[in-house]
């Protein structure tokens, strides 16, 4: 499923690159002159921001993480031109007998290259504005009414989000005076190896801060994730268990979704003490492993719901049901996050990010 995926990203991303080139021709045919020159420039700025990630995180070139991230914006903008445009062609197909456009032959790719220019603005503002979110949780122990924690996941620190984005995250959250925070994966994007200025901010979370790895975070060189982390104060846990706010806080170590199943032996778990736990994994896989430890909850995040539509279509393939929200699995309560921040281009079509919080009632 995930090759089949994989090969249906880069067939959209191929065939998306005709629809983005003919929308803006059509729209404005003075480029026609320069149509070659345009294609080359849609092709190249995709190959190399598809390239530059992939060796980004082994170099300290402020120049290349720029073009990078001005690669990153530019995509976002193009995969809206690659949508619309396929919209505007279908469109014209089906209205081709339609006098009124017959005569006004701008009209239909213009519309639709505004709307391509809307949906990249508002995707970029949801894209850096996460959103709160609170879940109330009913039926938990009585001793444990009226405590909070928030769920943050997929914060992509790196090249695009950079310190200063980390400090508004983590005033609002703060805002929200949790008891705990635990961050579900992808705290690193992997696209920056120089981590130590993200460790200033980390530290200025009011409440004890778990961290479980995701896949980006081991993108980084080994350990580096890790180390900036417990620089940070935050709790790291990779297969192992930490009680936090009278509660067993259990955190997977990331496996490839193919290599997981029950076979993990956790570090430092306490079953003598009869605590409630809460597992962490961010992929949303191995339900049935948390249930196995006895979770009453799950959190997960990294699907990021889809961003950018209609690879939200293709989360759902992956991961059916889990691959957004709140779930219940055999009377276990799961959460998966769309996670606060983005990778590649900074940019949530259709939906925000967002900061989750939980109020135990």
């Amino acid at each position: 499923m995930i090759f089949i995926s994989l090969f249906a990203f880069l067939a959209l991303v191929i065939l998306g690159h005709y629809f983005a080139w003919w929308l803006c021709l059509s729209a404005c045919p003075r480029l026609r002159v320069y149509r070659f020159y345009l294609l080359a420039v849609f092709i190249g700025f995709t190959i190399f921001f598809l390239g530059a990630f992939m060796v980004l995180h082994r170099s300290d070139s402020a120049i290349l993480a720029a073009l990078y991230v001005l690669s990153a914006i530019f995509f976002g903008l193009l995969s809206q031109l690659m949508l619309f445009g396929v919209v505007a062609w279908v469109l014209r197909l089906v209205l081709r007998g339609c006098k009124y456009l017959k005569n006004k032959p701008l009209l239909l790719p213009r519309v639709f290259v505004i709307i391509a220019l809307v949906f990249f603005a508002l995707g970029t503002y949801n894209a850096f504005y996460p959103r709160i979110k609170t879940i109330h949780l009913q039926g938990w122990p009585e001793e444990l009414q009226g405590k909070r924690f928030v769920q943050l996941s997929d914060l992509h620190l790196g090249a695009v989000y950079r310190p200063f984005w980390l400090e508004k995250i983590v005033r609002q959250t703060n805002a929200l005076n949790p008891d705990f925070i635990i961050i579900s994966g992808d705290l690193f994007d992997g696209s920056d190896e120089i981590l130590a200025e993200f460790v200033p901010s980390l530290k200025d979370f009011s409440a004890p801060t778990i961290f479980v790895p995701g896949n980006h975070d081991y993108y980084v060189p080994a350990g580096v994730a890790n180390e900036t982390a417990n620089s940070g104060d935050l709790i790291v846990l990779s297969d192992a268990a930490q009680e936090v706010s009278g509660l067993e806080i259990i955190g997977f170590n990331y496996l490839a979704r193919e290599d997981s199943n029950l076979r993990r032996e956790i570090q430092g778990l306490r079953p003598e003490a009869d605590l409630v736990r809460i597992v962490v994994n961010h992929v949303p896989v191995d339900q049935a492993e948390a249930k196995n430890l006895g979770a009453k909850l799950l959190l997960s995040g990294h699907t990021h719901r889809g961003q950018l539509f209609p690879f939200s279509a293709f989360v759902r393939l992956l991961y059916g049901r889990f691959s957004y929200g709140l779930e219940d699995y055999e009377g276990m309560t799961t959460n998966t996050s769309a996670g606060a921040g983005t990778w590649g281009p900074p940019l949530r079509t259709l939906f925000p990010g967002e900061i989750v919080e939980f109020v135990i009632e």
